[in-house]
């Protein structure tokens, strides 16, 4: 028997509660139409065991990188046995292999879900659905984490987050660095978490983006920009434009339209926008890069083209554009490797034909370039 019912009626942290004391078992999807985002939450004997956010930018593989648990390579080939074994969670997978220690992959995992949890608990309207799934318990749990334990310190998010918003209004500010911060000579005597979300600033990625790039939680990375735009050093530069899906398609349209009118310009400058109000979105990363080859900025749109592919690695698109775009930069062995994923990702018959002789084309100029060197 399915539990649903509007958010408004029954709060977030009432249903997680229910949830546990009723030792619950299945899976809780949650919709806020308003965000334009969702969440799938699974529990196992009122545990929560997964959670994610669609519009999340955090990813278990991008994580454990940055912590230096991980490599590229590694995650590549993980990311090739999920592909071709779809129902496997990619943490089972790099357990499995030996990359990663089961220690480092709960603790992540856990990372994962706690924060999750907390930014759902500031949803306020929207609409949840409960359906009991007994099968989610035979699977192995690499993690739990227990409602209570989450609802007093979201709480306390919750709070503190209504006194940052005076000088940081939400996750999808921007902060930059002051253009006044350099006219005191006087030394700079900052934190090493300061330090670390100071050298990260660039005037274009929102404190969510910078979190999930430091593998820190929104929070913490919003008290660090809180206390730096007090002290004169950043400043909030915009608040990133929520569209409705909707919107969104209305403006991805837009700039469909004017790339095929020829204003590329135009083109550039609205997909850039709208990327930077969903950078978790591989079709916008995507769509900017098409923009910017269209304008012949070829490294820019490579850039673009990668930072799709690593949102999601397990897209053929942003693989086989980034080939291509980094054959126009003379960078013959990434256009090789986004190539070689590509071709393991694809279904697409003509195209895998087309991009594997293009490979055996840039291999055969590696080998000969080599010689020449030698």
């Amino acid at each position: 028997m399915a539990i649903e019912g509007p958010l408004a009626e029954l709060g977030i942290s009432d249903v997680l509660q229910l949830l546990e004391l009723a030792h619950k078992t299945g899976v809780l999807s949650i919709r806020a139409d308003r965000l334009s985002d969702e969440a799938i939450i699974h529990f196992s004997r009122g545990a929560i065991v997964f959670a994610v956010r669609r519009r999340s930018t955090r990813r278990l593989g991008q994580l454990l990188i940055r912590a230096g648990h991980l490599t590229q390579r590694e995650l590549d080939r993980a990311l090739e046995i999920q592909h071709a074994e779809p129902t496997r969670r990619l943490a089972e997978i790099l357990l499995e292999m030996g990359s990663v220690g089961e220690d480092e992959l709960e603790r992540q995992l856990r990372f994962q879900m706690e924060e999750t949890i907390y930014e759902l608990m500031a949803w306020t309207d929207g609409y949840f659905k409960f359906e009991e799934r007994a099968e989610i318990a035979e699977q192995r749990l690499l993690a739990r984490v227990r409602v209570d334990s989450l609802l007093m310190e979201g709480s306390r998010r919750i709070d503190e987050w209504g006194r940052l918003e005076s000088r940081v209004p939400g996750p999808e500010s921007v902060p930059a660095l002051s253009p006044t911060a350099d006219r005191d000579a006087s030394p700079l005597e900052l934190r090493p978490e300061e330090w670390e979300v100071l050298a990260e600033l660039d005037g274009a990625r929102d404190v969510r983006q910078l979190a999930a790039d430091l593998g820190r939680s929104e929070f913490e990375v919003g008290k660090v920009v809180y206390g730096l735009v007090s002290t004169g050093l950043v400043t909030i530069t915009e608040q990133r434009t929520h569209y409705t899906e909707q919107q969104l398609r209305a403006a991805r349209d837009q700039v469909e339209s004017l790339l095929g009118s020829g204003r590329a310009n135009e083109a550039q400058k609205l997909a850039t926008e709208l990327e930077g109000s969903y950078p978790e979105r591989v079709e916008l990363a995507i769509l900017a890069g098409r923009t910017l080859l269209a304008q012949n900025r070829t490294r820019a749109a490579a850039e673009a083209f990668a930072r799709a592919a690593a949102l999601d690695p397990r897209s053929p698109e942003a693989h086989y554009r980034l080939g291509f775009a980094a054959i126009r930069t003379g960078e013959l062995d990434r256009a090789a490797r986004a190539w070689d994923n590509y071709v393991l990702l694809s279904q697409n018959g003509d195209s895998r034909q087309l991009v594997k002789g293009a490979l055996d084309a840039v291999r055969t100029l590696s080998q000969v370039l080599e010689r020449a060197v030698d």
